[in-house]
């Protein structure tokens, strides 16, 4: 008779448990040719990154490469996980609703590669289209669940779209989750379909390391700006959702104050004719694009953020703009309210409003602000928490699927 007969024999150590695996699709990553582009996508990602096997898919858009004058592209600093960037190859001038088909054709291949080496439990789409679409038939494709990620423009400005709205409602029934970055974006979302059990409220983060109050003298010294009078920044696309226009009609009424448009996109020529239409050419910096490092600098030369949005999720600009210390004037849509209230954060006025915003202005501007109260609105927003609470969406939808 063995000696341990009867007995049960010692544990060893617990076997380690496998990180979750995820594979993700989105064409809003930075790219040699767009280097600043969603800087927030690439926070969540790198910080999703440290906590479970992640793999990316990014594609570019083929037009970025035909900038002119032409550009070289930048180098990256490499992100903690595979990226992949195959050419989005579409035909510009056709109708948009064909570019999730577009969007799914240049990705695939790259798509199928990752999942063979990765074997993921879970898909991962952020923006709702044309790559919640594609990231769709992926999953069907790969025997997935997918994860649709809504940040605010892909469901605000598209849903007005009658040729890409049945996409969009087709994503937001189908797909395993839905997270959105604000209440109303859930809300909304709902509205068009989504399953109020599969709806997720997941707010994004800020790097509160690179965002913090600075001295605002020496960052506009370094930066060349006025060093005296009133200074407000103006983060973000140059397209017609952001209301860029409106922000230079409200400046036009606002006397003495200056305005940094930080971004660029492609209503710079009618923005800067506007400019000159208004008698305000030298009152306004046009910064171009500039890296994530250099928003904040910024943001620390200003005296407040200008967020003169038609529609909105839950901007990160105003999360960057708080957690620099300063106050924000923008837009009261989307998620704005929750962030912004009037005389704690800021100021808020009806979209599209000049009049409203320049008066926005001058309440802000007429008063003196607590950097660090500012600072501490956002304090318990940061990266690592915002993947945490992505990657529990993440490992549930796999566990409903059965695929974790």
């Amino acid at each position: 008779m063995s000696p341990l007969a009867g007995h049960e024999a010692p544990a060893g150590p617990p076997a380690p448990q496998e990180p979750p695996r995820v594979l993700a699709l989105t064409s809003l990553f930075p790219n040699p040719y767009r280097p600043g582009l969603a800087a927030f996508n690439r926070q969540q990602l790198s910080a999703l990154a440290g906590l479970c096997r992640l793999e990316l898919v990014a594609p570019v858009l083929w037009t970025h490469a035909l900038s002119w004058p032409p550009q070289r592209p930048a180098p990256l600093p490499p992100p903690p996980f595979p990226v992949r960037r195959p050419w989005f190859l579409y035909l510009p001038g056709v109708k948009r609703s064909w570019h999730g088909r577009a969007l799914l054709r240049s990705a695939w291949p790259s798509l199928r590669l990752a999942a063979a080496s990765l074997r993921p439990q879970a898909l991962l789409a952020t923006w709702l289209y044309p790559d919640g679409w594609a990231g769709l038939i992926a999953s069907r494709r790969l025997g997935l669940p997918l994860v649709v990620k809504l940040h605010g423009s892909d469901l605000n400005s598209l849903r007005g779209d009658p040729e890409r709205l049945p996409f969009l409602r087709q994503v937001l029934c189908q797909a395993q989750a839905v997270v959105a970055v604000s209440p109303s974006l859930a809300q909304a979302a709902q509205e068009l379909g989504a399953p109020p059990q599969r709806l997720h409220v997941v707010p994004n983060g800020v790097d509160q390391d690179l965002f913090r109050p600075a001295d605002p003298q020496a960052a506009r010294a370094e930066l060349g700006l006025p060093l005296t009078g009133p200074l407000l920044t103006y983060v973000g696309w140059l397209v017609p959702v952001k209301g860029p226009e409106v922000a230079l009609k409200a400046l036009a009424l606002t006397p003495d104050a200056h305005l940094v448009m930080v971004g660029d996109g492609p209503l710079r020529p009618a923005l800067t004719a506007l400019a000159r239409e208004l008698g305000i050419t030298g009152r306004v910096t046009w910064a171009g694009g500039q890296p994530h490092a250099r928003v904040a600098r910024y943001l620390a030369a200003a005296d407040a953020l200008v967020l003169p949005s038609l529609s909105e999720g839950e901007p990160n600009a105003v999360l960057e703009a708080l957690s620099c210390g300063r106050p924000v004037v923008a837009s009261a849509v989307g998620g704005v309210p929750g962030l912004v209230a009037e005389g704690l954060q800021g100021a808020l006025a009806p979209p599209g409003d000049a009049p409203a915003l320049s008066a926005a202005f001058c309440r802000v501007l007429g008063r003196a602000w607590r950097p660090e109260e500012l600072a501490g609105s956002v304090a318990r927003r940061s990266w690592p928490a915002s993947a945490a609470a992505l990657l529990q969406v993440l490992t549930q939808a796999a566990r409903e699927r059965g695929t974790a």
